[in-house]
């Protein structure tokens, strides 16, 4: 179990680099670019991952299945909702209701997968909501912003349902995290992809070469290596044990502003940041 939280707790400090490029990001490119841009670097990334370590182990077609219904919530739906709620609402408010993720993933994998009711694991949910909440140093308002604040609440709720349900359902038909990481890539690009007729009036195409950089960073340095450590965690623990640690994306999201951009924090977000690793501790301990 303890591998497990390490795992996790890897894969929020990798997944936490994606966050943090979003939104200089789009400064220099736009949306629909930057996710199928995304994706498709980690695509190869994950293929060739596969080959080289001889993981590239596929299940039944429902495992397949499972993935690309994964890769199509997450990265097409809410990839835009996340990056669409960057555009009209401050990134420390979309940051926070996004990072509601744990909560969901925990309510998903009792309800959804019937795994057991462990009162420290919703309290560890809790933790690293208020924590969410703490790190923000300011009041929420969704008056003024509404359409920002509930596109990235939505983000949250569609990020921990596709990385706890249908992620975990894959594994358990027999699917390696390499050929999931495959088939939710190639899911992601391919649903961007067919999207982009539709958005293409509403997100002109901008692309500069300073954006392009953030989407290499983002990709391999956040979704793919951050997806294969999640997978392999979510192999070797139940999903409502390891969502709560999911939350330290953005304990790391907070650091990294702190190490680059050289912000002080307040009490308030220390207090946050503290809440988000009591409940990492919680779920470790008692596990």
């Amino acid at each position: 179990m303890g591998v497990a939280i390490l795992l996790a707790v890897a894969s929020g400090a990798t997944w936490a680099i994606g966050m943090t490029v979003a939104k200089p990001a789009l400064r220099y490119i736009d949306p629909l670019s930057y996710m199928l841009g995304r994706w498709l670097i980690v695509a190869p990334l994950a293929l060739v991952y596969g080959l080289a370590t001889k993981s590239f182990v596929f299940g039944s077609w429902l495992s397949v299945g499972y993935a690309a219904l994964a890769g199509f919530i997450d990265s097409a739906l809410g990839g835009l909702f996340y990056l669409m709620a960057m555009q009209r609402a401050p990134a420390y408010q979309t940051t926070t209701l996004a990072s509601t993720a744990p909560l969901w993933g925990v309510a998903s994998a009792i309800l959804i997968l019937g795994e057991p009711l462990r009162w420290e694991v919703f309290v560890a949910a809790a933790l690293v909501v208020a924590g969410a909440y703490l790190l923000v140093g300011r009041r929420l308002s969704l008056r003024g912003r509404f359409a920002g604040s509930a596109l990235a609440l939505l983000t949250g709720l569609l990020w921990g349902f596709a990385e706890t349900i249908p992620s975990k359902l894959a594994l358990e038909q027999g699917l390696s995290p390499a050929a999931l990481l495959s088939v939710f890539s190639l899911s992601g690009v391919v649903s961007i992809a067919a999207m982009i007729p539709l958005l293409r009036p509403w997100f002109p195409r901008r692309i500069e070469r300073r954006g392009m950089a953030y989407v290499v960073l983002a990709a391999a340095g956040g979704a793919f290596l951050g997806w294969m450590l999640w997978l392999s965690s979510l192999r070797l623990a139940p999903a409502s044990i390891i969502s709560p640690v999911r939350g330290s994306t953005l304990l790391f999201a907070f650091l990294y502003t702190l190490l680059f951009l050289r912000e002080r924090p307040t009490r308030r977000a220390i207090a946050g940041a503290g809440c988000v690793l009591v409940g990492i501790v919680l779920v470790s301990l008692t596990h």
